[in-house]
């Protein structure tokens, strides 16, 4: 039975062991760092091979690589390297957090708190079965239109494509297994924001009920109570804190480079699209099946984009209502001591709000989508600025 974050994300972790992403652990918690850097130098090696050999012997009998697209293709190929850099750079601190979100599970379990692992370890399948499918769908339809384009046996031209856009699709995994621990942390936040609302809901009834005892006994009877669970939702809540700057700090600067690539993925599609609709000679055979796999792209990179930015987003919303929820606590509550601990809480709160940062240049969420969205526009204006 599923019974911790680590685990819930085992399925991710196992293919980002298998891909030569991050440190293999057997059994879990225990780093096998000296095989995992051995496997990743042999994994990285062959891959290095197929890819400089195999591929660009097919690809190049038939046709020259644009230098957009080399760029992009050797970005993505280098997001990949920096990804296993950074995944071994981090492993320590990337563990360390998640056992501290055992630690908050746990903390939250002697409450009366249970998290069904069951029903995310499910999720996280989902995830994975949609991964593979999106994989399979990017395959099949390119190598088909390669197959009667370049007459590719089908097995072969799989495979070309396979080697070729390995990066992109591991880089997807990663993607995923950031997204993952995000969500976690934001139920993490639904789970102290709802002992808010019940803590709310409680002080409210002992008032009214106050009114027909003295002072004394009301006192007598809610203040240890009160001062207990305010003080553990107040470690909670550091504690997620602390937990997703770590985060910040270990997958920001991947994610940062990432939207730049996404971004010339983009743009690239884009271009592709335009060319195809508007040129009568840019694709002479197939051209509504090429047509068809080129949005295909495009929805992908637009959905990884969007997914991410609405995870983060999502968290500060959520940390937010924390802030809104404690704030009522003062005026539910007699204890002064209690008070006092809210409002230092609530001071860190509004002065160091929870957000995820690109390298400090912006801030991940509806804010950076606005600003992406625009910019993708613009691209799109000069395309057809230039088509015309």
């Amino acid at each position: 039975m599923t019974k911790s974050i680590q685990t819930v994300l085992t399925p991710l972790l196992i293919i980002s062991y298998v891909s030569g992403l991050k440190i293999f652990e057997f059994p879990v918690g225990h780093p096998r760092v000296w095989f995992s850097l051995s496997y990743m130098i042999l994994f990285w090696s062959i891959y290095y091979f197929l890819n400089s050999t195999v591929i660009s012997y097919f690809i190049n009998i038939h046709y020259t690589t644009e230098l957009c697209y080399l760029i992009c293709y050797w970005l993505d190929i280098l997001l990949t390297l920096l990804s296993v850099v950074f995944g071994i750079y981090h492993d320590k601190k990337f563990r360390n957090c998640l056992k501290k979100l055992d630690i908050v599970d746990n903390t939250l379990l002697n409450v009366g708190t249970i998290t069904d692992y069951h029903k995310l370890h499910k999720k996280t399948m989902c995830l994975v079965l949609v991964w593979f499918l999106m994989i399979m769908l990017m395959n099949c339809g390119p190598a088909y239109w390669m197959k009667n384009e370049y007459n590719y046996d089908i097995s072969t031209a799989m495979y070309i494509l396979f080697i070729r856009n390995y990066c992109n699709y591991i880089n997807m995994i990663n993607d995923l297994i950031v997204a993952s621990i995000l969500g976690y942390i934001g139920l993490k936040f639904d789970q102290l924001n709802q002992h808010l609302l019940n803590l709310i809901r409680a002080n409210k009834r002992g008032i009214k009920r106050a009114w027909g005892n003295s002072m004394h006994q009301h006192r007598s009877s809610q203040t240890s109570s009160n001062e207990w669970m305010t003080w553990i939702v107040i470690h909670l809540h550091l504690e997620l804190r602390k937990i997703s700057c770590e985060i910040d700090s270990i997958f920001g600067t991947q994610m940062t480079l990432k939207m730049g690539c996404n971004f010339c993925w983009l743009a690239l599609d884009l271009r592709e699209l335009f060319s195809v609709i508007l040129i009568n000679n840019h694709i002479k055979s197939n051209k509504i099946l090429y047509i068809i796999m080129t949005i295909i792209w495009l929805c992908i990179n637009v959905l990884k984009i969007f997914f991410f930015n609405y995870v983060c987003e999502t968290i500060s919303a959520k940390a937010n209502a924390t802030k809104y929820l404690i704030d009522k606590i003062p005026y539910s509550t007699y204890d002064v001591e209690v008070r006092e601990n809210i409002s230092q809480l609530l001071l860190q709160i509004t002065r160091a709000p929870i957000g995820f940062y690109g390298i400090g240049l912006f801030k991940f969420g509806y804010s950076f989508l606005y600003g992406f969205s625009s910019s993708i526009t613009t691209v799109v204006v000069l395309l057809i600025q230039g088509y015309i």
